[in-house]
């Protein structure tokens, strides 16, 4: 029977506990912010994973290391849509890695993917019994007390960073102070560094790097302790959508079984243990409305609705398919009629006249890559280190304020 629940009322630790001591088979999902990850065990053993977070994408990953560049990113994908080939083996082909390079940092990244789960203290999980056979699920073995003791490690490290980094809208700027040696060795950190300008927030160098939250303020906790860097202000941003702390969630009758790390609460796992019946559900109201408005084709007026109704019920399943459904709906529309993907993206004012407009960071990442004017939609949602969605409603909504313009691609394949 599938265990569910969310990680404010059960740990990931205890859920990996339970794993690995009753030495499961299956598979184990969990979501934040409209982002699954996904982790396979065989026998109470990580035998794989998945993730759909962008910064955990073989591109992105690649880039945040300074491993290859945008360019090279958006070149090897126009040859993937058309070769079906793994992207990691175009890009052995073309010659920007080597095998070796390539296995180890596919490496790396599955161990990210799993890792960065303990970042997340809300999200909502899934697990089921069964084996999987996804192509996409790249293959570890891992045993769950090295996991744990790995992840324990980077939980207090994010704590340790978090009484600084604490809030999204942070803007850094540069001492006098020389950078560490290793800094300028690194090319992840030389990137990161090199994106602290006494203008970018936190969530702006976050896009800038490709990389995860805590590779990125791990860094700049870094250089903030070393003086290289200092806060010059806060700014307000708009946060991702985020699930609503809920005081208790619903699980399948029987018992879990009781965490073994010492000092753990054995309340932490009894207490959300209940039956199905008292599982929270999304409004039935607000989701009929948001199914009136997909059938007569106003999906944005759709997502609204139903965004709001996933901050507080991200687990419910009704509302996890019709939000799905009207995610692909607008999609499908705006690659159609609102932004074709072989429309080229222009500025429609200076980068320097913008600076006095209140830029979210999709906003300002996105013009910072449209003010060469040579790039399409296409290239501009590979590059980005956002799902696609999310990419075409920030580049709509700046279109509506006027920001940028589309324009036909040149017949010789120019802007």
């Amino acid at each position: 029977m599938p265990v569910q629940g969310n990680l404010s009322t059960m740990s990931l630790t205890e859920i990996l506990q339970w794993l690995g001591t009753a030495g499961k088979t299956g598979i184990l999902s969990v979501e934040r912010n409209k982002v699954v990850k996904q982790i396979l065990v065989r026998e109470g053993r990580v035998i794989a994973c998945a993730s759909q977070e962008p910064s955990d994408m073989l591109g992105h990953f690649l880039v945040s290391r300074g491993r290859i560049t945008e360019d090279t990113l958006r070149a090897a994908l126009a040859r993937q849509a058309t070769e079906r080939t793994h992207l990691g083996m175009l890009l052995v082909s073309m010659g920007a890695l080597s095998e070796e390079d390539l296995h180890r940092h596919l490496e790396d990244k599955a161990q990210e993917t799993i890792f960065g789960l303990f970042d997340w203290e809300d999200a909502e999980f899934r697990y089921a019994d069964g084996e999987t056979s996804d192509a996409n699920i790249y293959a570890v073995n891992m045993r769950v007390e090295d996991i744990l003791l790995r992840g324990a490690q980077r939980w207090d490290e994010i704590q340790r960073i978090r009484t600084i980094f604490n809030d999204p809208g942070i803007v850094l700027r540069r001492t006098s102070r020389a950078p560490p040696a290793e800094v300028m060795r690194n090319r992840m950190a030389r990137r990161i560094l090199e994106s602290v300008d006494g203008e970018r927030t936190v969530a702006d160098i976050l896009l800038h790097a490709h990389a995860s939250e805590y590779l990125v303020t791990k860094l700049l906790h870094k250089l903030h302790v070393a003086r290289v860097v200092e806060i010059a202000c806060v700014r307000q941003v708009e946060r991702k959508v985020e699930a609503a702390p809920e005081p208790a969630r619903a699980f399948p009758a029987g018992p879990l079984p009781q965490p073994k790390t010492p000092g753990a609460s054995a309340a932490a796992v009894a207490a959300p243990v209940r039956t199905a019946a008292g599982a929270v559900v999304a409004d039935q109201e607000d989701l009929e409305v948001a199914r009136k408005l997909l059938n007569r084709g106003d999906f944005e007026a759709a997502l609204e609705i139903l965004d709001r109704a996933y901050k507080s019920q991200p687990g419910d399943e009704s509302l996890r398919r019709l939000l799905a459904e009207a995610e692909a709906a607008f999609v499908d529309k705006a690659q159609r009629h609102y932004l074709p993907a072989t429309k080229v993206v222009s500025l429609a004012k200076s980068m320097a006249s913008m600076t006095a407009e209140h830029l979210s960071p999709n906003e300002f990442f996105l013009l910072s890559r449209i003010d060469n004017g040579t790039w399409d939609v296409r290239s501009i949602i590979q590059i980005t280190p956002l799902r696609e969605i999310d990419v075409l409603r920030t580049l709509k909504k700046m279109r509506e304020k006027g920001l940028i313009n589309l324009k036909d691609p040149r017949p010789d394949g120019g802007a």
